[in-house]
């Protein structure tokens, strides 16, 4: 088979995510709500009722027009995304925000490694290459240009050789909903599920990950590294 024939090859992660089945949106949607509903109280389950309902009013009347303009026009995706900001803010309400990115950090421990795995290529789809890092390397390659066609990420490959490979991400529609919905702390969970997911699977193939910096934490970009052990 060839790489350009695998799944996933080419296509942006925000479409991979507006891709999940209904049933499968639910089971993640339950766990997030049971796990939040644990933390706090009955008076604040109330309060936090009211202020989602809000939160969600607030992002249906959005303009989401720069946004769209760049490519971004999967509405599976956009809702997904305003739902989970709106609960967010919401927490910040009822809560603060250091609270609020503690129980979010909760609900991605829950679910990142589930949600990653359900999209993510199998063991044996890779294996049949030979080297893990070459495949990596050509799968990946494809990102920037799907990314920036479907309005999810600015990106570009800022090294490639043999050993690694280094993907920097200047523009990202995660922290870009998250701002105007004026949460922008809301887009750190969403960073914090790479670091749950990337660093166990790609250790399977031989690969170390890292990163340094967000642009949600206030970095210059977000630096994906891999790296051949």
């Amino acid at each position: 088979m060839e790489i350009e024939k695998t799944r996933g090859y080419g296509i942006a992660i925000s479409d991979i995510e507006g891709s999940w089945d209904a049933a499968f949106k639910l089971k993640l949607k339950k766990t997030s709500q049971k796990i939040i509903m644990k933390q706090i109280s009955f008076f604040q389950k109330i309060q936090l009722l009211y202020w989602f309902y809000k939160e969600k009013k607030k992002a249906a009347n959005l303009d989401l027009s720069d946004i769209r303009a760049r490519g971004m026009i999967n509405v599976s995706f956009i809702k997904q995304q305003l739902e989970y900001i709106s609960m967010f803010s919401a927490l910040t309400k009822v809560l603060d925000k250091d609270r609020a990115l503690k129980i979010m950090y909760l609900v991605m421990e829950a679910t990142a490694v589930e949600a990653f795995l359900k999209s993510a290529l199998k063991i044996e789809e890779i294996e049949c290459f030979g080297d893990s890092m070459e495949f990596f390397r050509k799968y990946m390659s494809a990102l920037p240009e799907a990314s920036t066609k479907a309005g999810c990420h600015d990106m570009i490959i800022s090294e490639n050789t043999i050993n690694c490979f280094q993907l920097d991400v200047h523009w990202c529609v995660y922290y870009e909903l998250a701002k105007k919905m004026n949460v922008p702390e809301a887009c750190i969970p969403n960073c914090y599920v790479d670091d749950l997911a990337y660093p166990d699977y790609f250790k399977t193939f031989g690969i170390k990950y890292t990163r340094k910096e967000t642009l949600a934490k206030g970095g210059k970009c977000c630096d994906f590294r891999f790296e051949r052990i």
